[in-house]
């Protein structure tokens, strides 16, 4: 189903440069449609005419434009799903190279409580035996709306938690949907605060008190929103906010699943707290084409795509910050 609507009125000061600024203004308004057309789903726009210049020295531009909308239903029609087929994404991602010693963290501040943890910097977490790397995150990558499996399409009763418990964040790291409440717990015995960096949602910063408060964010982010603890600055999380379920954090052995995905060709981000985008992944030996922390992949219409051990260049994981 298509909806058009019409019209759009740019009043400015020209002086001179009528020819100018009306060209300009037909490219910037050309601008816009395209880019709410990545995000929102226009499909089609197309500037048809100018109509009017009027006043001393100030141009006044009605441009016509046609707009098409696609209105999506519950199961839109999109160009990398096959109708009817779902599939599982599973994989290992593992360090490749020799690990980094992980460092003891400088304890600032109520050093009686967290300074009883022997703290360290957890923004590489590797498995000593098998390698694998946790709190990866791997999702859907997407602009437009995708079918959700029917089994999904409901908000999970059980309500995700981060929770401030030895003075750190637990879990670093964790993927909700929108609308769905998070809540934030203070298991210590000493103040902790939740500050939020959301880009597309309103950020926030609050103490989070003995009973746990919720939280819900109505729009996605396009990337992990960061998690700070004002009051004791090494404790840091991360927060994927998507409209949709298929999200992965790996595991303590580098393992994610992503079930019931739509099944066809689709864009998979993996991304890591230290390097944002992994660059440099292995399957079998062989590099995999990955570009700015994108994989594109083809999701069966039945069964699963085990991706295997993906090895992970070391290099990428040297943090910048000392």
């Amino acid at each position: 189903m298509f909806v058009s609507f019409f019209g759009i009125l740019c009043s400015f000061r020209t002086f001179r440069y009528d020819r100018i600024a009306l060209d300009w203004a037909i490219a910037n308004v050309e601008s816009v449609f395209s880019t709410q057309k990545e995000f929102t789903g226009l499909s089609e726009v197309s500037v048809l005419q100018t109509i009017k210049l009027s006043g001393p020295g100030v141009l006044t531009i009605a441009i016509l434009a046609t707009v098409s909308i696609q209105i999506s239903a519950a199961q839109p029609e999109t160009s990398g799903f096959v109708k009817g087929g779902w599939g599982t994404l599973t994989g290992r991602i593992i360090f490749d190279g020799v690990v980094p010693e992980t460092r003891p963290l400088e304890i600032t501040r109520d050093q009686e409580v967290c300074g009883q943890h022997s703290l360290k910097d957890e923004s590489l977490m590797v498995h000593s035996e098998n390698q694998g790397i946790r709190y990866v995150a791997v999702w859907l990558d997407v602009r437009e709306t995708v079918p959700v499996h029917p089994d999904l399409q409901k908000l999970p009763e059980e309500l995700p938690l981060l929770d401030n418990r030895n003075c750190r964040f637990e879990p670093r790291m964790l993927a909700i949907r929108t609308g769905q409440p998070l809540k934030f717990s203070n298991s210590d015995p000493v103040a902790h605060n939740a500050a939020v960096y959301t880009r597309r949602n309103q950020p926030f910063s609050e103490i989070i008190p003995a009973e746990p408060i919720q939280k819900k964010f109505s729009k996605p982010e396009l990337l992990p929103v960061r998690v700070d603890c004002s009051i004791h600055a090494w404790m840091k999380g991360w927060i994927l906010i998507h409209d949709h379920p298929y999200a992965a954090v790996t595991d303590e052995n580098g393992r994610f699943e992503i079930r019931n995905l739509p099944a066809g060709t689709w864009k998979f981000r993996f991304w890591q707290e230290i390097p944002g985008n992994l660059i440099a992944l292995k399957q079998n030996g062989a590099p995999v084409p990955i570009e700015k922390g994108v994989w594109t992949l083809d999701i069966p219409e039945t069964g699963t795509i085990d991706l295997g051990d993906l090895k992970a260049a070391g290099t990428q994981f040297v943090s910048k910050k000392k």
